[in-house]
């Protein structure tokens, strides 16, 4: 199956990213304190956000083909909770995930539209606590949703 071998491939692009939010995150622990720590971690919590959204856009134009444009990034999250029998099954398993991505798709959103202002470090600090809670977890989840697509295409 395309999809599958997609995800997977996907999957280690997010395994990277991952990789460079955590260098940025402790350089920051070990006292990195300037703006410029703050804006290249924020860059990673963007970058993370944007390969998983890239993630979830393959699934839904595979199943669905149709997101509403005027608000298309929240409708995605949604829809990868949703379970649709005979069609496919939910990505997030949990309403805390789809909270945690929300909060990161918000992060983002603020981080395209500060207009030369520094990241606020507080604020930064809990949405990468947010973004490190979800990614803990995203490995379980993509296997978890690959062998569930390989059953239903050894089922066809």
């Amino acid at each position: 199956m395309v999809l599958v071998q997609e995800l997977v491939s996907d999957a280690t692009v997010i395994d990277r990213v991952i990789a460079r939010n955590r260098t940025a995150w402790e350089r920051i622990r070990r006292g990195a304190d300037d703006p410029v720590d703050w804006g290249a971690l924020g860059f990673t919590i963007q970058t993370v956000y944007g390969v998983l959204e890239n993630y979830f856009l393959r699934i839904s134009k595979h199943f669905e083909n149709d997101l509403p444009s005027e608000r298309r990034h929240a409708a995605l999250v949604e829809r990868m909770r949703l379970d649709v029998p005979g069609v496919r099954p939910a990505f997030l398993q949990a309403r805390e995930e789809e909270r945690q991505l929300r909060e990161i798709l918000r992060f983002r959103h603020r981080l395209r539209h500060l207009y030369g202002e520094d990241l606020d470090p507080r604020k930064t600090a809990a949405v990468q606590e947010i973004v490190m809670d979800f990614l803990s977890r995203f490995a379980a989840l993509h296997a978890d949703f690959v062998a569930r697509l390989r059953s239903i295409a050894d089922e066809l």
